[in-house]
């Protein structure tokens, strides 16, 4: 099954179904302009990384809305705020305009994405509340197909924005360039692909440089260089030399790059057992977001068995209301 175009709607799609066993997601990101703040945030239909999701679906068709999540994470100069919990499809909310997984929302109005943030860090349930404003003067109008099947999708809604971070708490602000895009699939990631890999390299106030490699199990490769940004388009460029960075510091996941000139590597942002996140430099001194994602190691039952106690799962019980029982919400992890 093909997965459908992710911009046929008004909007940015939030209104669009999403198949059993299947994913979308919709993903912010940005620097400060001083380089030491940093943010991801991504809105989940189908957590492709979970481990109650991934269970699901070994069982037969599961239906994504059951796995919806927030990942909220804000990169300061000595620490990172951390959450990424789950909820059900009660605590799930779409429209047109707007996008709600329990008490955080994304809503667009044309011209600018603004997320409303309330959620709690992980493991120690630290309070992350407050705005994220992304002004998005203009969006693409192409999608693209990471594999011939297409069966995976990815749209790059705002390869150039503007970002304002206003955190009540923790207390942080800051403004920066910023990127928005979404991605959709009809079967899990790691049943088409082996690992896949992403940069996105600042290149001005309008225009951007992102590479996409994507290596499948039936050997296809997808490999696309786009440059440029949403008022005149991405143009597709000669992709650039494989100069690979060392493997994440703790974790040794392969980190694939793509440059003439090569990287610096300013931080690693997140070093997992399948994924790491890195903050680049290139020659010429722009900001670079890189990500490597291992989908043989995700998938691995050691690997599975250890991220629940890295993601918060909201459950639901039973309470006593007067004469009735109602379900009440509560949380569960593995600390």
């Amino acid at each position: 099954m093909e997965q459908p175009l992710l911009s046929t709607s008004l909007g940015l799609g939030f209104d669009l179904p999403v198949s059993n066993n299947g994913y979308r997601w919709w993903y912010v990101d940005g620097f400060s302009e001083c380089g030491s703040h940093g943010v991801t945030l991504i809105f989940f239909v189908g957590t492709v990384f979970s481990p109650f999701y991934a269970a699901a679906r070994k069982k037969g068709d599961t239906d994504p809305r059951e796995f919806v999540c927030v990942n909220a994470v804000f990169y300061e100069p000595k620490q990172k705020h951390w959450a990424m919990t789950e909820r059900r499809a009660r605590d799930l909310q779409t429209s047109r305009s707007m996008l709600k997984i329990g008490p955080s929302s994304m809503s667009f109005d044309g011209e600018r994405l603004t997320v409303d943030l309330n959620e709690r860090s992980a493991p120690f349930r630290r309070a992350i509340k407050g705005k994220v404003i992304v002004d998005i003067p203009a969006v693409t109008d192409r999608c693209y197909t990471l594999h011939s099947a297409g069966q995976h999708r990815w749209w790059p809604i705002a390869p150039t924005a503007r970002v304002k971070v206003s955190l009540d708490a923790p207390s942080v602000q800051w403004e920066g360039a910023g990127y928005v895009d979404t991605n959709g699939g009809t079967v899990a990631l790691e049943d088409t692909f082996t690992d896949w890999h992403w940069s996105r390299a600042d290149m001005g106030p309008e225009n951007c440089r992102i590479v996409y490699e994507a290596h499948a199990r039936d050997g296809e490769t997808c490999l696309m260089t786009l440059f440029g940004g949403p008022k005149t388009g991405m143009a597709s460029e000669h992709s650039p030399p494989r100069r690979d960075l060392n493997a994440g510091p703790i974790w040794r996941v392969s980190r694939p790059a793509r440059s003439h000139q090569g990287f610096n590597v300013e931080k690693t942002l997140e070093d997992t057992p399948f994924y790491t996140r890195s903050h680049l430099h290139d020659a010429s001194g722009n900001s670079v977001m890189h990500e490597s994602l291992d989908l043989d190691r995700f998938a691995s039952p050691w690997v599975q068995r250890l991220l629940p106690f890295r993601m918060r799962k909201i459950f639901y019980g039973l309470a006593n209301a007067g004469d009735s029982r109602v379900a009440v919400p509560f949380s569960k992890s593995l600390k």
